[in-house]
């Protein structure tokens, strides 16, 4: 079978998991895996190793005329070959969708077909196209070495998982709780004004309510009955944690026990939350979710040590300053939904 240069590879794998989502957010496989992709994709499983994959009739290791004479040639890409060259390129693990599987193979095809007129024309000893090479070198040692460490961290101890779960404890209480809203004026409203006096004069009258034993949604119903607003909220939160309550509330709201109602909170509206149910969360429940936040921290960690360890400098007269990306700031109430 014909030899093909294994940089272009990289690029035909790079461009054809690109095309097909490769770069989506899936979980990275077990490295005692075997065959990453059989769990995904067992219709190729009837496949000899040694049967062909790719056939490409008349594309010989040199061109020849077709009243030649010679037997007709062809390239033949077995399926032992294909899945080598795909797996030895697949650093970060991930399972390839039949999809992915075709279009992969699609795309080899034609750069095989391409490839001789290619080296023909000379293209090969162009600056261009060690420029290239270069390129795709870097960029593959540099995945090839991210991917090294994700593997190396992906299964930590049980001991590190206790650890972890025992030293962050409070992160996994949960509340379900109930609330009652108060529209406010704006989110900004001056509080000496008689409107937001008389908003919080009815979240304080909700309040009483609700310690009383009504409830929240009544108490609900009734207040946006009093402002003629149609579309009550719905005041069944759910379970929420810490993370999900502004920084200045989240104290007063864990120490509640189950009955008991918070003060009048002052968010983008005037709020009232009762404590239904306080829980925390096992250990057993989050231990996967553990272990994925610790092989991410040290991830992140050995990476860092990495950057840190060298000086960057960019000319911004020439590349423009460095981009920010935004980060959208939802604030305020909690999302049912979360």
């Amino acid at each position: 079978m014909r030899l093909v240069n294994a940089w272009l590879i990289i690029g035909i794998i790079i461009c054809a998991m690109s095309n097909a989502g490769w770069n989506q957010s899936t979980p990275p496989m077990s490295p005692s895996s075997e065959h990453p992709f059989s769990k995904e994709v067992p219709d190729h499983e009837h496949v000899a190793l040694t049967g062909a994959v790719i056939t490409i009739h008349g594309l010989c290791e040199t061109a020849k005329p077709l009243d030649s004479g010679e037997k007709p040639c062809a390239t033949v890409v077995t399926q032992e070959a294909f899945e080598r060259l795909v797996n030895s390129m697949n650093v970060t693990n991930k399972p390839l969708s039949q999809e992915t599987r075709r279009n992969l193979a699609e795309t080899y095809a034609d750069y095989l077909m391409l490839e001789q007129p290619a080296v023909q024309v000379g293209l090969e000893n162009t600056p261009q196209f060690a420029e290239v090479m270069r390129w795709w070198r870097l960029r593959t040692l540099a995945d090839m070495y991210r991917g090294g460490l994700r593997a190396k961290f992906a299964h930590p101890t049980a001991q590190e998982v206790h650890a972890y779960y025992t030293e962050r404890l409070p992160s996994f209480d949960r509340v379900r709780v109930e609330r009652v809203v108060v529209p406010r004026s704006s989110a900004k409203a001056d509080e000496s004004s008689e409107a937001d006096k008389k908003a919080f004069a009815m979240a304080q009258d909700a309040r009483e309510r609700l310690v009383k034993g009504e409830t929240p949604a009544l108490v609900q119903k009734d207040i946006y009955a009093q402002l003629k607003m149609e579309a009550t909220p719905v005041t069944d939160l759910g379970r929420l944690g810490r993370s999900n309550f502004p920084p200045d509330e989240v104290d007063e709201v864990f120490s509640l026990a189950p009955g008991q109602v918070s003060k009048v909170e002052k968010e983008a509206s005037y709020v009232i939350y009762k404590i239904n149910v306080k829980e925390t969360l096992s250990e057993e429940s989050q231990k996967e979710e553990i272990a994925h936040e610790i092989a991410e921290r040290k991830f992140s960690d050995a990476m860092r040590a990495v950057s840190e360890s060298e000086k960057l400098e960019f000319n911004d007269a020439y590349l423009g300053p460095p981009v920010v990306p935004s980060h959208s700031n939802s604030g305020g109430m909690p999302n049912p939904s979360q």
